[in-house]
């Protein structure tokens, strides 16, 4: 009920004016409220872009199906998890035709994943009932993540990615994100997640050359760090290229990976992330790096 009652909360904000809930979500990690009309930091910045600029690419590339199309075009399609299958109606699913691991997910929100190990174990049942209950609920009106709203929800199911032996050492309870942060199509640093539980999640912070950067972490209860060293991919310097040539397109974007058999493998991109991982100080910076977007960038998001 709770839920239920701040999704049409959220609805209700972004109908009557959308810099409501961006300022109700930014209060709240600051203790103050983001200047929309001049912005300076990174946040602010992502609030102006949503509000006066063409987003309709950022709706194409968070659609975790469309932006497949995306990265085909830009000749990088052989870095993404195999697609077993994509439908429109639950039911439409063919459990008989997938392999015996998969992973299921919407195209659209955050956390909509149901890893299957082993087909023969799942219920079947229970599985349509929670993919019926993601495809319902219209994601991005929580922080007015707009560019959400726009895209059309649908299943799919994917390659079950398989970390080392390594990476299940550190990482136990989950599969390592490697999320790059781009702005103006250069990386400026690597968030990793990591040894996620439903209660927890570890965080750490890499610049492009694999220096620690853990005094730019806010360390705000949501997360858990850890004092160590991760390994350096060896694959870092191609998931940094992979990156930037994602990144080309737009004024900023977080192009995550994961790392399977020493090789990159492209998980999504995001433009509105949930903010509150860095210092202030962390997001004035990367504001900085940024164009002074009021006065440079029309309503068709070109310079």
């Amino acid at each position: 009920m709770q839920t239920k009652f701040k999704h049409i909360f959220h609805k209700l904000c972004c109908f009557i004016d959308p810099r409501i809930e961006m300022k109700r979500c930014y209060k709240k990690v600051f203790g103050f409220y983001p200047n929309i009309k001049e912005p300076k930091n990174l946040i602010e910045k992502i609030y102006w872009l949503q509000l006066n600029s063409d987003t309709s690419l950022w709706t194409l590339c968070a659609d975790k199906y469309k932006v497949r199309e995306y990265i085909s075009n830009l000749g990088l399609i052989d870095y993404m998890p195999a697609l077993y299958g994509k439908w429109d109606n639950i039911n439409d699913i063919n459990f008989d035709e997938l392999p015996k691991s998969f992973v299921l997910k919407t195209n659209n929100g955050c956390g909509s994943v149901i890893i299957v190990k082993d087909k023969s174990k799942i219920n079947i049942s229970s599985i349509k009932t929670k993919l019926a209950n993601w495809m319902s609920a219209k994601f991005g009106y929580s922080g007015s993540q707009l560019h959400y709203l726009n895209i059309k929800p649908c299943i799919i199911a994917e390659e079950l990615l398989e970390q080392d032996v390594y990476q299940k050492e550190i990482s136990p309870n989950s599969i390592i994100d490697y999320k790059i942060w781009c702005i103006n199509g250069k990386a400026e640093s690597i968030l990793i997640v990591y040894n996620r539980s439903s209660k927890s999640y570890n965080l750490d912070l890499y610049d492009i050359y694999w220096d620690k950067m853990e005094n730019c972490l806010n360390m705000n209860g949501h997360f858990e760090y850890d004092e160590r060293i991760i390994h350096k991919p060896e694959c870092l310097s191609e998931m940094i290229e992979i990156a930037e040539k994602i990144s080309k397109a737009f004024h900023e974007v977080r192009v995550d990976f994961y790392v399977v058999n020493k090789k990159p493998v492209i998980g999504e991109l995001t433009f509105t992330t949930g903010y509150g991982y860095f210092t202030l100080d962390y997001y004035n910076y990367l504001g900085s790096k940024m164009i002074n977007v009021p006065s440079k960038i029309n309503k068709n998001n070109t310079i």
